[in-house]
């Protein structure tokens, strides 16, 4: 009987490729054709390493990831290592714009015609969240996140995601239109949203309608002019039920009252020690039945406003001023399969109950951006081993571009069955990602490297520059 160490079985002999691998290949050298000459061929080494699984084996390691994927082909040791060499450093020093690189996925996928948005009461669906890479061991990373299963702030990338959502068939796909970075030279949460709050106002179009998730702010949106908005509200949110007044003098004593109020609006119950607050009254209950047959119960309040304490943070009188007037709708959801309900508010008062409901879901499909990224970059939790400050940004949001085209090929390709066992096969970017490890992506043969001259240039200690005292 053998007790001895069993070994990971690596793939060495690459099977025969298939026209999953062919269509990766061209979607992978049409995104990095952006980019210049020579940084385009190190984009793609790096990113068909990262797409064939090469990422998940190094653990987020960016050069034994390349090598190990150009040592199918490239047998010249020599030649092998430059290559490799060049695909890491392309990562951090390449010309290339991110949002180029969106853009050019954008105008692919539209182009196949295969993805269709999601439409509801006549917007298109943007749905907008929050995600971070954990960096523990980078001393000179300032930035922090808040991550669920360290249940504290660490050392983190953190990204502010802008995506499209539609459909491929019956997979509901969502497509990156814009990523917001953090500065990791501070540690500034509250700054970093104002910036995607910012950057949400400035391109959604007439037709969309943005959605988010419980984390952001109501009054910080509106603030920023975002108009067009629905965000999951907090369980013990209040409302006023009338615009904010300054009460009038009720004594000849003391200072004249300077406080705004209003009648207090409590969608929801909540307990205050042994004292129990109720809810208040709806203004209309409306119910409806979804499509596997539940009852579904939905309290709304057509009109209701901010409090004074919501304004606190707003520095500009003109704006605290319109905010004071400016009518919320508020609703609260009541599925039968959760034990909590669902509070949404809305500036929007002209969107319907059974509208927001379904809007809400439909952003769901955002949330599987960070979920492949990360599992692409190490298996799972976006670990990743480089140390300078541009490629820490670059090697995460590459991950979330080139996830959201996983994604999409794979709804667009037939399903791979990952054995026997599998016997109601999905067009899933696992399953794919599973076979393209088997078969593995062919090298490119459309881009080449920047033949430039570079035999006059010094190497080695010769060519640091080194600070006059």
């Amino acid at each position: 009987m053998f007790f001895g160490k069993i070994e990971c079985m690596k793939n060495i002999n690459p099977k025969t490729p298939t026209q999953a691998n062919y269509r990766i290949l061209d979607l992978i050298q049409q995104m990095v054709a952006v980019a210049a000459k020579g940084t385009a061929l190190g984009l793609c080494d790096l990113v068909s390493a990262m797409l064939s699984g090469y990422f998940i084996e190094s653990g987020g390691a960016v050069t034994p990831a390349i090598e190990a994927f150009l040592q199918r082909e490239v047998k010249d040791e020599k030649e092998r290592e430059a290559r490799t060499r060049r695909g890491a450093k392309a990562l951090t020093y390449g010309s290339y714009n991110m949002k180029e690189l969106m853009d050019k996925l954008r105008c692919i996928v539209e182009e196949e015609g295969q993805w269709q948005p999601t439409v509801i009461q006549e917007y298109r669906i943007a749905a907008v969240d929050f995600t971070a890479y954990r960096r523990a061991a980078v001393k000179k990373l300032e930035a922090k996140a808040y991550v669920a299963d360290a249940d504290k702030a660490v050392s983190a990338v953190p990204m502010g995601m802008i995506a499209s959502i539609g459909q491929v068939k019956e997979q509901r796909i969502a497509l990156l239109k814009n990523v917001v970075m953090a500065d990791l030279r501070v540690n500034d949460g509250s700054g970093h949203k104002k910036q995607l709050y910012k950057q949400v106002a400035r391109e959604l179009a007439e037709d969309e309608l943005s959605v988010w998730d419980a984390g952001f702010g109501l009054v910080e949106a509106v603030a920023a002019n975002i108009r067009r908005c629905l965000i999951r509200l907090s369980k013990n949110v209040t409302f006023g039920k009338t615009a904010g007044q300054i009460p009038e003098r009720t004594s000849i004593k003391g200072p004249e009252p300077t406080q705004y109020k209003a009648e207090i609006v409590r969608p929801l119950a909540r307990t205050h020690g042994d004292k129990t607050l109720p809810a208040t009254a709806a203004d209309e209950i409306y119910t409806r039945i979804d499509e596997i047959g539940r009852e579904i119960e939905i309290h709304v309040w057509h009109k209701l406003y901010f409090l004074e304490r919501q304004l606190k943070k707003v520095t500009d009188l003109p704006k605290k001023k319109k905010l004071r007037h400016t009518p919320i709708k508020v609703m609260a959801i009541y599925d039968p399969d959760y034990d909590d309900p669902l509070l949404l508010g809305t500036p929007l008062l002209d969107l319907t109950p059974e509208s927001a409901s379904k809007v809400y879901v439909a952003r769901w499909p955002i949330e599987g951006l960070p979920q492949t990224g990360k599992y692409i970059l190490s298996g799972g939790g976006g670990t990743h081993y480089v140390h300078h400050p541009t490629a820490m940004q670059r090697l995460p949001l590459l991950s979330l571009i080139f996830g959201s085209l996983l994604k999409y090929a794979a709804a667009t390709l037939p399903p791979f069955r990952t054995g026997f066992w599998d016997r109601a096969a999905k067009p899933t970017y696992g399953r794919l990602l599973r076979h393209l490890k088997k078969v593995g992506i062919q090298l490119s043969g459309q881009l080449f490297k920047k033949r430039s001259v570079t035999a006059h240039l010094p190497v080695g200690y010769e060519a640091i520059s080194l600070a006059k005292p």
